[in-house]
């Protein structure tokens, strides 16, 4: 640890990770808010919540694009473009100009610029540190992140709920940690990347005009035909490795693991997008911001108490996991009191937080190594897919029901999860994550009853 303390590029790459992280919390809370407080209606923020979401889906086509450029300037023309985009909801309520359609083009185009940033940071990483301080610059960084978010979403919901400044001033606020960013990776210097023999950017034939790039890399003069090519070759390997990834999955554990999983993030989907409205129902701005921070503190807890869960039976952990999200749903749907609303909240989340971490062990000591990237990604995408659409049909269905119905439902999502676990004897006999080995024929070949 005193040897990342002492590196001055890991601590330049940490800040700004900070930086962004803040400005992040920060416009989320203000986006949805700002929707919200123009339209009263949830369906609006139900878009606006699919917007923000639905560029995640492309995520997967984005390290092509990373491993194509320098890692400073993708990181300062990402913050830069962020930023601008950012501006110009102040400046059209400046100019008494602001509407509900302006945000709502704006949201998904900053998620869409957003989408290159953490990638380009995970890629500078390692050349930042070295591989043998890797794993604890990893963790340092998760830490932050997770940290960062609490704090922020908070912060968010304070500022939104300020008469003085408003979701408007929120994103003024917010367009000053994009500079601030600027600032720190714009400075950044990294070491030349390692030899790669699959690595386009490394491969320097005698003869070419190459200049050292300010981070480090190679900047190559290459005719834009064969720089095309290349991305859509890598784009195109990025799409038949998550086929391979889904091929992979059929016949083991991971496919009924994941159904109710899907299921339970779609109805999660569906409680994001009313949760402004609901937070103003059971008090104001400022706790919409709290809420948010409850969710980001049990994931917390449950990142750390997954440590001491690897040897429960996972069977058993994803039973009592959703019996107890469920409760936990419908605890904050029908509370009044702001203290119990905000526990159950937190408590809602904590189990999701844990099984993040046990599912990833999972996979990581079953899958072959070599598939181990296309499968993390593929199950990542099928995880992730349904939770956009669920924003959508929440936020419609909220305009009729109103929010806490929705809130209701998602813990009868969870229910509907445990039940689904009860009645299959293979996946509550699903082994605990810590006796479980390389190519386990228990996960691998599992067969449903």
């Amino acid at each position: 640890m005193r040897e990342l303390l002492s590196n001055r590029t890991f601590l330049r790459l940490l800040v700004g990770r900070l930086v962004t992280n803040a400005g992040d919390s920060i416009y989320y809370v203000a986006a949805l808010w700002l929707v919200h407080d123009l339209t009263q209606s949830t369906f609006y923020t139900g878009v606006a919540s699919f917007l923000v979401m639905v560029p995640g889906l492309l995520s997967f086509a984005v390290g092509p694009l990373v491993d194509d450029v320098e890692v400073r300037w993708a990181l300062v023309v990402t913050q830069a473009v962020q930023g601008l985009l950012v501006l110009t909801i102040p400046v059209a309520a400046w100019f008494d100009a602001l509407t509900v359609e302006l945000v709502l083009v704006v949201i998904p185009l900053a998620s869409l610029v957003n989408l290159v940033t953490y990638p380009a940071q995970s890629a500078a990483l390692p050349r930042a540190v070295g591989r043998e301080n890797l794993s604890s610059a990893n963790a340092v960084f998760n830490t932050a992140h997770e940290g960062v978010n609490m704090a922020f979403n908070a912060v968010g919901g304070i500022l939104v709920g300020l008469a003085a400044v408003g979701a408007v001033g929120a994103f003024l606020v917010d367009a000053a940690t994009f500079g601030v960013a600027i600032l720190l990776f714009a400075g950044l210097t990294l070491p030349e990347r390692r030899g790669d023999p699959n690595a386009e950017t490394d491969d320097v034939n005698p003869g070419d005009d190459v200049t050292a790039a300010p981070d480090g890399g190679n900047t190559e003069r290459r005719d834009s035909e064969s720089e095309s090519e290349s991305l859509r070759e890598r784009t195109r390997r990025y799409v038949g490795d998550f086929r391979d990834g889904i091929d992979y999955l059929h016949g083991t554990a991971f496919v009924p693991v994941l159904v109710p999983q899907i299921f339970i993030s779609f109805a999660t989907g569906m409680m994001l997008a009313i949760l402004p409205a609901f937070a103003e129902l059971r008090g104001s701005a400022g706790l919409y911001g709290v809420l948010l921070s409850a969710l980001a503190a049990g994931a917390l807890v449950g990142s750390v108490l997954s440590a001491r869960l690897d040897r429960v039976p996972y069977g058993y952990f994803m039973l009592g996991g959703t019996a107890l999200t469920g409760l936990a749903w419908v605890g904050a749907a029908l509370s009044t009191w702001t203290p119990a609303i905000v526990a159950f909240f937190a408590l809602a989340i904590v189990y999701s937080g844990g099984n993040s971490v046990l599912f990833d062990t999972l996979v990581q000591t079953v899958v072959p190594e070599h598939k181990l990237g296309r499968v993390t990604s593929s199950m990542a995408t099928l995880g992730q897919i349904a939770t956009p659409f669920g924003s959508l049909l929440g936020g419609a269905a909220a305009a009729v029901v109103g929010p806490v119905p929705i809130v209701l439902f998602v813990g009868g999502a969870n229910f509907v999860g445990t039940l689904y676990f009860a009645l299959s004897g293979s996946l509550r006999s699903l082994p605990s994550v810590a006796s479980v080995e390389y190519g386990d024929d228990r996960i691998e070949k599992f067969r449903s009853p």
